[in-house]
């Protein structure tokens, strides 16, 4: 039997084990499978295709998005923003990988060219609302939104902002959980940009891009810093564009 650790929601990486090619939970029994999209919210399949446990990362530039500009693999800004992300093994428990954007955060040149890529992609192209999704994507999102001349709307977990608030509810590993907006924060016939530091299986990109259609704002696309393509977010979100800076 051999081991694998495979990168999972949440910035981590969750310990799997297989035996020819067949994928076992060692936690739970049975296991759910996986949602196609975003519009059908199914317990999401602990099982997957194992991923390298390497802290390395490859950049990437996914998007059916032509139009937009984006930078090539030679990119030094790449390398600078790849080396300074930290993976931490056994956090929050062991067997665990966590993909840790705080030392990119504490390198100036490497968190300027991070925010310097994603408004070079999206200036210009009338979004009038940057979405960050609870807690990083705030992290990321309002410098973004403030030089493209866009809104920022947060995007947080259950109880936490005051007033009326609109939610839509998504599923966990066996479990599910909620994202709340402000009633009136977006409109309809906003361009919206949803933003969040790490796309796993997609299930919150998901909440969010329905979060957003429900109150008829229209979502040109999602992007994240890190991608984890082994668990194939980018298939939950349908035919939704997704950029991505390293995966």
């Amino acid at each position: 039997m051999n081991t694998h650790k495979i990168l999972f929601n949440s910035n981590v990486v969750i310990q799997r084990f297989s035996h020819s090619g067949n994928f076992v939970n060692p936690l739970k029994s049975p296991t759910p499978s996986f949602p196609t999209t975003c519009q059908k919210y199914q317990p999401i399949s602990a099982s997957a295709p194992p991923a390298a446990t390497t802290a390395r990362h490859h950049f990437h530039t996914y998007s059916s998005s032509s139009h937009m500009a984006a930078p090539t693999s030679d990119d030094d800004r790449i390398s600078r923003i790849t080396s300074a992300i930290r993976v931490i093994p056994d956090f929050p428990k062991p067997g665990i990988l966590f993909q840790d954007i705080t030392t990119l955060l504490l390198d100036p040149v490497a968190f300027k060219d991070t925010i310097d890529l994603f408004v070079e992609r999206y200036k210009d192209k009338d979004i009038s609302v940057v979405a960050g999704v609870e807690a990083r994507g705030f992290i990321f999102g309002p410098p973004i939104a403030l030089a493209i001349g866009a809104k920022f709307v947060p995007m947080r977990k259950p109880n936490k902002l005051p007033g009326p608030v609109i939610s839509e509810e998504y599923s966990l590993e066996y479990g599910k959980d909620k994202i709340e907006m402000h009633v009136g924060a977006v409109e309809a016939g906003d361009r919206a940009l949803v933003i969040d530091d790490l796309i796993a299986t997609g299930g919150t990109l998901c909440a969010a891009i329905n979060l957003l259609e429900r109150v008829g704002a229209h979502v040109v696309e999602c992007a994240c810093v890190i991608e984890l393509p082994e668990l194939k977010g980018r298939d939950r979100l349908g035919d939704k564009p997704l950029f991505v800076l390293v995966s």
